[in-house]
Order: C-alpha cells, then structure tokens, then sequence
C-alpha cells in the first residue's frame, strides 16, 4: 500500500553480484551522502490496473535531508496526491513523515502520520536501537510495544551508502533485510536491487550536472521471503524504480503498488547548508 512505502529511496546490501568491463570506482565518503537538499516531485499515475478503480493522481512530494555521518541523518517527507476514481469519489491522500538515524547506525527514530480526506487513518511513532544479534524496537503508537528483530537489518542511510558504493564497483543485483519502521513498524523487509549501466548527466541542474547516475530498481518483499527461493516465485509488495545520482539524489521516480503505479518528475531542488565531521 502506498501509506506504508511512499518514502523509501533507499537500497540494499549486496548479496549477488555481476562485474562489468569498467573500471571499480571508489566509495562516497559517508559524510558527503546523502548530500543535505530538499526537493519538490509532482506526483501523477504513471500506471494503472482496471480492478484498482483510480483513473488518475494528481499531486507533489517534498522531501528533505539534513546532517552527516557524525551528527547523524534527518529526514522528513509529505507526499499530498489527489486520488480519483471510476465512481466519481476523488479521495486526497496526505502522507508524512520524519526520521533521525544516528551517524553510528545504533540508532533509527520515526513517526509516520497517513490521512485519507481529512481523516487519520494510520498514525505510528517508535525507535529502533542495535543490540546483540538484531534490533530492539521500542513502539509509542499506536500502541506501546517492544520488539526484536533477529539479524541486522540496514537502516536507511546505511541502504543508500551501500547501493551507491556497490554501484561505483559495478555490481549489479542486491537483496539484503531493510528496516524503515513501515507499515506496522514491527517487522522488517527484504528488498532486492538491480542496478543499471552508469552514465553522466550533462544536463544543466543543480546538484546532479556532471554526477555519474545509475537506473535502480528495488523490489521489497516481505520477511517472509527466504533468500534461498528463487527469484520471481514471489511477488513483491511494493517496487520502485529511479535514477540515483552518486551524491544521494533521486530523480524519475516510479512507486509501484501493484494495481496502480505513481511517477514523481523532479520539479526542484535545493541546496541546503552542510556542516562537515570535525577532523579526527
């Protein structure tokens, strides 16, 4: 469902790999990415099953990321897109979204608010925290729970680094366990990547001119997927397919739901300040 993975730009640990001829490229450093930006998308239906009954979307997504690698990631994200369907119901959905992940990766805060005309219809808070063999997940709404999650799944930032450094060494397909705190918050995903042929952006826009770009496709699956099924026995819950640049931008947004599929264009983008890690 959309309220549950409209907000995921980030990617996986490798666990496949195909070389290509070119030559490996070093990492980002982990402090330069994601670069601090806010950018506006407009959201419109890219894609549409006749069961899922929507005739078309119209909206805009902001999404904002601030700090580095020592202070930490902060992310926030409002997705507003007006839904219409056959019976003539035009329904607006309004979808947000914070985070703050620590610079060390131990720790994962989020609070998530859906509303569908008006109306909350999801509304969850919680924290995530490494401990031992796994994660011990801590939720304040909607109700108090705790929860652990066996293994060592990637947070957000930590995705998006080890995408961009397996993509500068040219590999090419990915799965690893992702948590983000969707959906119930109480489970973790599996999410598969493929990765595309590099290119260089010659055009003339901020922050991605010049920037080495790869077409990325993720699948998320549940957790009940096993890494030992062969790939397509399983249908995803939820795929996305973008252009990442090197620097943590995303552009060319396609969020596939199943019976319907969303496109997000880049309207704008803007630098924000960076304060860099103190020297060691």
């Amino acid at each position: 469902m959309i309220l549950d993975s409209s907000w995921r730009f980030a990617a996986a640990l490798a666990a496949t790999l195909v070389l290509t001829g070119a030559a490996p490229q070093p990492a980002p450093p982990a402090e330069t990415t994601p670069v601090p930006h806010r950018a506006i998308y407009r959201i419109d239906l890219a894609d549409r099953e006749n069961r899922s009954g929507i005739t078309a979307a119209d909206g805009r997504m902001v999404f904002e990321v601030a700090g580095n690698a020592c202070d930490g990631y902060t992310m926030s994200q409002r997705l507003v897109v007006r839904l219409s369907a056959d019976e003539g119901a035009d329904r607006i959905l309004d979808f947000r979204v914070s985070t703050f992940e620590a610079g060390d990766g131990d720790l994962y805060r989020f609070i998530s608010k859906t509303m569908m005309n008006d109306r909350v219809v999801e509304e969850i808070q919680g924290s995530a925290r490494r401990s031992g063999r796994g994660l011990d997940v801590r939720l304040q709404n909607p109700d108090e729970k705790s929860v652990k999650i066996v293994g060592a799944p990637l947070f957000p930032s930590q995705h998006l680094h080890a995408l961009i450094a397996a993509a500068r060494t040219d590999q090419r397909f990915f799965s690893t366990s992702i948590y983000e705190g969707a959906g119930t918050g109480e489970k973790a995903d599996t999410a598969t990547a493929a990765i595309g042929t590099p290119e260089r952006d010659q055009a003339n826009g901020p922050l991605t001119k010049g920037k080495t770009r790869w077409p990325v496709s993720i699948a998320y699956f549940s957790q009940d997927f096993s890494e030992n099924q062969e790939f397509g026995e399983e249908t995803p819950v939820y795929q996305m397919n973008f252009m990442l640049y090197e620097n943590g931008v995303t552009r060319e947004l396609v969020m596939d739901y199943g019976d319907y599929a969303l496109s997000g264009t880049l309207e704008s983008i803007t630098a924000l300040d960076r304060e860099s890690c103190p020297p060691k």
